[in-house]
């Protein structure tokens, strides 16, 4: 096994090398965590805190790793790093260090920044510190600090230059995903890195071609926007180097999205000379290609026939008309139009293997349509035709599961020079197909029409549609961190700094029932649900919604409830509020006020006096809601789990902000087992017997993983009466959509 060091190069202090390897750092960090929705200022102030540590870290060790950085930024704010930094520089015969006079500078920039640093608030600081260091506490693991933070001794890879110059090709196989594709990033860039310095140094050969082969390259861009190192750059001086880079990607809008900056993504892809676009449906990849191709003069012919009669008089026999005296005129006309070479039209009819292809061939550009060849056939020379007909189902050899197949035997592996890295195994943590596929989904959409009229712009008959669309995921779980969505990557991160709070992890202790919970939305509910007439989902989100590990002081003791209107008022009746619970469970329901969905992420909180009112009951079905905390009294582990998940469900959404609540919610476990909707606060034993909410696959397994609930909300619209067809069809097609899912 070799290992890397990829924060390790030679005079880090000299020539801007200590940018290059912070810009490095947060290109990978971004890559691990997602781009950042709000201000840049966190973004910003975190390069500069990095840049600065790298800075510290050269200047006092002489060899250093991302371990070593990340213990430096935990006390960036100590008065012990600047006087570290000053004696670095000191005139001191016992001073070991030899710095010339641009390492000098550098390090004076860096003592004057700390200087400034301590001067910060301390939440601000914080921000700063959460935002710098998210990335790199992912090597505190031990294979990962293994691969990537060796000491001196064991570093086996020193220099990346000597491998690009002859010609090597590294392998690494990371199982955490989203790791993977954060190093891979990071490797990517010193692999560039390396290949632009060839420009530097006139004595490196450049014979060995460079060449890097990127697929699902949205996973992998960076741009340095002109400045410090990116794809941007390599792209546009790369050639001089002898590097040739190849890069697979979805559509032209991943790679918009991936990068965040329209303007940057245009640049980076502009500097692809040769393009080769599939069958797609993304308008922008349309628009792009049909523009470069341009437009050309066609001849487009009109025709048009006129008939004139006088006394006319009306065939009683036959019907219509009679006439003796009729004229019949006919023109045509040519005109010169100007339309596109290429239009959606002719993408979506692209068969498999067919592409139109923007090719240069170092002299000019030209356009074809392009037929590709499967790197599989034995022939080379095998046309098109029967290419198509070996992709028929009846084929084994060229059939879907031959395929699958024989991609599953080349494993996961992921290459650095020759960059390949495999996406992983699509929902691997619950999302629609997990409500879709539940025997009771149609059951819980209940989907209704009647007939209506719609009165703009013309009075018209239509149809008025009713039905529910799944929302928002609440799991339940016994440990803080674990949880189904730890391979969502923004849940990821939010996972990575839960720890254990006592008491939870317990169940039936005395009759006692602790959990952690957490609110998530339904991972690409828009997908199948925006094809029905009302939509009615949630905005796509990667994070959890709402976390008790977020708050910890109130969810172990409940204390910023205690001054709750509902809660006081019930207080001095506790056994009127449990029978009016008891009363009420027969049909379920509560008093859900109105939120509206958001964009937030759950977010650490400072414990609160006092939480803002709550319009929930005090007392259902399933006991006494206040205080909301993360455990509850009851020797039914289920009805504990029920009960903390509307808990977690209201704190969601009246304390957090970031869920959203309706009239009319229902509700349906997907885990451990599938059960039809119910009404929250409904009889724990009719949901047990007749809705089917059951923990038997939970108990008998001795696998404790929590309880996951979707929360439905209703929606209604009026349409026209088309759309009647067309849900029908949607709603069909979900379900063979998830097979496989």
């Amino acid at each position: 096994m070799h290992t890397f060091n990829p924060v390790y190069v030679e005079n880090p202090l000299k020539n801007s090398n200590y940018i290059e390897v912070t810009s490095m750092i947060r290109a990978a960090a971004k890559n691990f965590s997602g781009k950042a929705k709000e201000s840049p200022i966190w973004e910003d102030s975190a390069f500069n805190l990095t840049k600065n540590i790298v800075v510290y870290c050269a200047a006092i060790l002489d060899y250093f790793t991302l371990i070593d950085c990340y213990e430096t930024m935990l006390k960036a704010d100590s008065k012990e790093i600047i006087d570290n930094l000053e004696d670095s520089i000191a005139h001191d015969e016992d001073n070991p260090h030899n710095f010339d006079e641009e390492e000098v500078y550098n390090i004076n920039c860096a003592i004057r920044y700390f200087q400034e640093y301590q001067q910060f608030e301390d939440k601000f600081k914080s921000g700063v510190l959460v935002t710098a260091t998210t990335f790199l506490n992912q090597f505190q693991d031990y294979n990962a600090a293994r691969l990537f933070c060796p000491t001196f001794e064991k570093l086996t890879i020193k220099s990346m230059d000597e491998l690009v110059d002859s010609g090597k090709i590294i392998l690494f196989n990371l199982k955490n995903e989203a790791l993977a594709r954060s190093m891979g990033t990071f490797i990517k860039l010193h692999y560039e890195r390396s290949v632009l310095n060839r420009l530097k140094n006139p004595k490196r050969k450049r014979d060995t071609l460079a060449a890097l082969i990127a697929d699902e390259y949205q996973d992998l861009v960076s741009v340095g926007y002109g400045g410090s190192i990116g794809d941007d750059k390599i792209c546009a001086k790369g050639r001089e180097a002898n590097f040739f880079f190849l890069a697979a990607s979805q559509s032209i809008n991943s790679i918009y999205n991936a990068i965040g900056n329209e303007k940057a993504a245009k640049e980076l892809i502009q500097n692809f000379r040769t393009r080769i676009a599939c069958h797609s449906s993304d308008i922008e990849t349309i628009r792009n290609f049909k523009e470069l191709m341009g437009q050309e003069e066609k001849e487009k012919t009109s025709r048009s026939v006129s008939e004139n009669s006088q006394k006319t008089t009306r065939n009683f026999l036959l019907g219509g008309f009679d006439t003796k005296g009729a004229n019949i005129n006919e023109s045509i006309s040519t005109s010169q139009q100007k339309e596109y070479l290429v239009t959606g039209k002719e993408f979506s009819k692209l068969k498999s293997f067919e592409s139109f292809a923007q090719v240069y061939d170092g002299v000019e550009t030209k356009f074809y349509k392009m037929y590709l060849k499967p790197h599989f056939l034995k022939k080379r020379s095998t046309k098109h035709k029967e290419v198509l007909k070996k992709l028929k189902p009846n084929n084994s050899l060229f059939s879907l599961s031959g395929l699958f197949n024989r991609f599953s035997r080349l494993g996961t592996t992921a290459a650095g020079v020759l960059l390949m890295l495999s996406p992983t195994l699509a929902f691997a943590f619950p999302n629609v197909c997990s409500v879709v596929k539940s025997p009771e989904f149609n059951s819980c959409l209940n989907f209704r029409y009647s007939l209506s009229m719609c009165g703009w712009p013309i009075p018209r008959p239509c149809v008025h549609f009713r039905y529910y669309v799944p929302q928002t995921f609440i799991e339940v779980t016994p440990k803080a961190g674990s949880s189904h969505f730890t391979a969502l990557p923004g849940a990821a991160v939010q996972l990575a700094g839960a720890s254990a709070l006592p008491p939870f992890g317990m169940e039936n202790d005395e009759d006692t029932q602790s959990y952690h919970a957490r609110t998530i939305s339904v991972p690409f509910a828009q997908i199948p649900f925006n094809m029905l007439p009302c939509g009615g989902t949630r905005m796509p989100k990667l994070c959890f919604d709402g976390m008790s590990e977020h708050i910890p002081e109130h969810w172990s003791t409940g204390i910023s409830d205690k001054y709750q209107p509902n809660f006081l008022a019930w207080s001095l009746a506790p056994k009127a509020c449990l029978i009016k619970g008891a009363v009420t469970s027969a049909t379920g329901g509560t008093d859900v006020s109105f939120s509206p969905d958001s964009p937030m992420c759950s977010i650490p909180l400072p414990t609160m006096p006092s939480f803002p009112p709550s319009s929930h009951s005090a007392c259902n079905g399933w006991g006494v809601f206040y205080p909301r905390m993360g455990s509850y009294n009851g020797p039914s582990s289920l009805s504990g789990a029920l009960m903390i998940a509307s808990r977690m469900k209201s704190i969601s959404s009246e304390v957090f902000r970031s869920s959203p609540s309706s009239f009319g919610e229902k509700w349906q476990m997907i885990s451990p087992g599938s059960s039809s909707c119910f009404n929250e606060g409904q009889n724990i034993g009719l949901l047990e017997t007749i809705k089917n909410v059951r923990e038997i696959g939970r108990l008998t397994s001795g696998k404790l993983s929590g309880h996951l609930f979707v929360v439905w909300k209703p929606v209604s619209c009026t349409r026209d009466i088309p759309y009647i067809a067309s849900s029908a069809a949607a709603i069909a097609a979900m379900k063979p959509m998830c097979v496989g899912f």
